[in-house]
């Protein structure tokens, strides 16, 4: 017993000296571990050399990205002004886009810092978003109320250098007609009057300039040409090639509008004309505020089974015809989810029986444009095997006011039809069907010309004049 507690006594004794040991070593190990991790950030993100001093800062400002921060819109009058701060002079393209009128702002690589990236509105612009290509330039977009001029673009120099653009309302000719502006010379204040604070322009220093009158109103039939997916929504793409359905549609829809613009006999829109994100939602209230007779959806399909090729008609039903047209219709209402947009709660438009009547009317009529384009796609076109008119509960078909088809112009995933759809002879012979298909679906409805047209297009066939658009 006294052999034990001596050992203990001088266990204890050593284990008391050995923890103020231990503990110095821990401390000592994690200001080390502390010190080399600082070391190698400062040598990672270019603080510090190997050597210890300090790395060379950059030799100019303009060799690094630009740096654009507070985004203000300002409204006064007549005018609505955009303003961006930037850290320097840089060049700049301002131009607009007619269908739908959007403003686009392109930028050299750009680092977007404080309050750039909100989404400023008021006055003649409704939203604005923003994006960047390979990290070589940057684009911003604005969504405009009606059609505009552009009055001013340029830098100004009020003690920091802001890229400056003014607003006013014009004809959609006038807008269509306008040209590119490059921006690079700085103004000083003189030129245009201060930027102004708050959401109120200080008065302009130039001089007034009326804006037109815009045209009468051309009774001529609506039509929206919606291209799918856009932006950070890529859609499906090509296991072969990479390529995005969001770079296939629209190439076809640029195709179709020109087609249909071509006739002179409808007022043709776009929910986007560039590559960028349009949810849903807006895409359906774009084509009801256009008061649209006719809403025409492209997109491009894909299928683990590679051989499968052809193009499929849809249109709205609350219960799936196949199971093929309940998964499309599940992948395609997700882009909203899958780009980050968040949906709200849908409030269900057909609340009263005059509504219900509509919906069954403009259903009716969907179903009709549906027949007249199957038909178009027999005569010219591939249909995918089996059944080629499928319906689905697709958000997008879903104006009960709208009558609305959604074409998927061919699978992605077969080589042939990809092959096809990036072929601009192809899309030209497409849209040349579709239009035809077009004509057909107002031919009973009045509108001059287009009974015309299609009685013209079926002599053509009889004839032999027109080239399949497929093989």
């Amino acid at each position: 017993m006294g052999i034990s507690r001596e050992m203990t006594a001088d266990a204890g004794a050593k284990t008391g000296r050995e923890r103020p040991r231990g503990r110095r070593r821990a401390a000592f190990s994690a200001i080390f571990l502390a010190l080399a991790a600082s070391i190698l950030a400062a040598i990672f993100f270019g603080g510090l050399r190997l050597g210890g001093s300090r790395a060379a800062e950059p030799t100019a400002a303009a060799e690094g990205p630009l740096e654009a921060r507070d985004l203000a819109v300002a409204v006064e009058a007549r005018r609505t002004r955009i303003t961006l701060a930037l850290d320097r002079p840089a060049p700049v393209r301002v131009f607009t886009l007619a269908a739908p009128p959007r403003l686009v702002v392109d930028l050299p690589a750009t680092r977007f810092g404080a309050g750039a990236d909100r989404g400023a509105v008021g006055g003649l612009v409704v939203a604005s978003h923003r994006g960047e290509a390979s990290g070589k330039r940057a684009r911003m977009v604005f969504d405009l109320a009606e059609s505009v001029r552009i009055v001013e673009a340029t830098l100004l120099d009020d003690g920091g250098v802001h890229l400056v653009v003014d607003l006013e309302r014009a004809s959609a000719e006038e807008m269509r007609a306008s040209t590119p502006r490059l921006v690079g010379a700085v103004a000083t204040t003189a030129a245009i009057g201060p930027v102004g604070k708050g959401d109120r322009l200080a008065p302009a220093r130039t001089a007034p300039v009326a804006t037109a009158a815009p045209p009468p109103a051309a009774a001529k039939p609506v039509i929206v040409v919606d291209p799918g997916h856009g932006g950070v929504d890529v859609g499906t793409r090509s296991p072969a090639t990479g390529t995005f359905e969001k770079t296939v549609v629209l190439a076809m829809a640029e195709t179709m509008i020109r087609a249909l613009e071509a006739t002179g006999r409808y007022d043709v829109r776009s929910t986007r004309r560039t590559d960028v994100f349009v949810p849903l939602g807006q895409r359906v209230a774009f084509a009801r505020e256009a008061k649209a007779d006719l809403l025409l959806s492209i997109h491009a399909d894909a299928e683990f089974d590679h051989s499968v090729r052809g193009a499929t008609i849809y249109t709205v039903s609350e219960k799936p015809s196949d199971a093929q047209a309940a998964a499309l219709a599940a992948k395609e209402n997700a882009a909203d989810a899958l780009a980050g947009h968040v949906v709200a709660e849908e409030r269900d438009e057909v609340g009263d029986i005059l509504a219900e009547l509509t919906l069954r009317e403009t259903r009716r009529f969907s179903l009709i444009a549906a027949r007249d384009i199957l038909e178009e796609y027999r005569r010219h076109g591939r249909l995918v095997k089996g059944e080629a008119h499928r319906q689905a509960g697709l958000k997008v078909l879903r104006a009960h006011d709208v009558p609305s088809v959604l074409v998927e112009i061919g699978f992605l995933s077969n080589k042939d039809d990809e092959a096809l759809m990036t072929s601009q002879p192809w899309r030209e012979a497409t849209a040349k069907s579709l239009v035809s298909a077009i004509d057909r679906f107002f031919a009973d409805r009045g509108v001059p010309g287009a009974a015309r047209a299609a009685e013209a297009a079926r002599k053509g066939e009889a004839n032999g004049e027109r080239a399949p658009a497929s093989p």
